[in-house]
């Protein structure tokens, strides 16, 4: 059983390791040499766990798209208005790229079209996810009845490339809730019917308590 827990833990240091090169260098940019030396293990235990490099991105963006995944569920179980949700999403989304270098360098993958993954699209999971609460919303009447048709792309791409851009940055998680407030405060001028904006709130919602 140690054994068995010492591999996962070295398997798990490989990731993170790996996340951190490929989201600094790109995948074309990293070796597995990078990836051993990152992590703090000899090539040979590298090897023990993954055939190529290619192996290990796949788990780096595996492991990022069930993450997403996770955040996507977290915040659909939610009692709070759809529309409540969307905004909850968009800055759980900021939290979690600030976080997990696994999302980040997968995202990378994705701009530079080198994803070794296709299979995990995070972009259409997001998607997915922003199109199903946005549905939610309509039939709440949270939004306004005259919003053309591709409404709720359009939301998905601003929301997920804003954030995307603001991880790029290496903006600070306070700075970033704070621009996420912004930008929200302007969008549900656009979507939410008139007088109904100040129902909703912009801000980050409070984290758990600990334990």
């Amino acid at each position: 059983m140690a054994k068995q827990e010492r591999a996962r833990q070295t398997l798990r240091r490989i990731v993170s390791a790996a996340a951190d090169r490929f989201e600094r260098n790109g995948y074309a940019g990293t070796t597995l040499d990078d990836i051993s030396r990152a992590a703090g293990i000899s090539k040979g235990a590298l090897y023990f766990h993954f055939a190529s490099k290619k192996e290990v991105a796949d788990a780096v963006v595996e492991h990022s798209y069930w993450l997403l995944e996770d955040l996507l569920e977290s915040v659909h179980a939610s009692d709070d208005p759809a529309l409540q949700r969307l905004i909850d999403l968009t800055h759980g989304l900021s939290r979690l790229l600030c976080t997990e270098a696994t999302l980040r360098a997968a995202l990378r993958f994705h701009r530079e079209r080198t994803d070794p993954a296709t299979r995990f699209d995070h972009h259409a999971l997001w998607q997915g996810g922003v199109e199903e609460e946005f549905a939610h919303a309509a039939e709440q009447r949270e939004l306004r009845g005259d919003l053309p048709a591709a409404a709720a792309r359009v939301l998905a791409t601003i929301t997920l490339l804003s954030v995307e851009s603001l991880a790029v940055h290496r903006v600070s998680a306070t700075e970033a809730a704070r621009q996420i407030t912004d930008l929200w405060n302007v969008l549900l001028g656009a979507f939410a019917p008139v007088g109904a904006a100040g129902a909703f709130r912009t801000e980050a919602p409070a984290p758990c308590p600990a334990g």
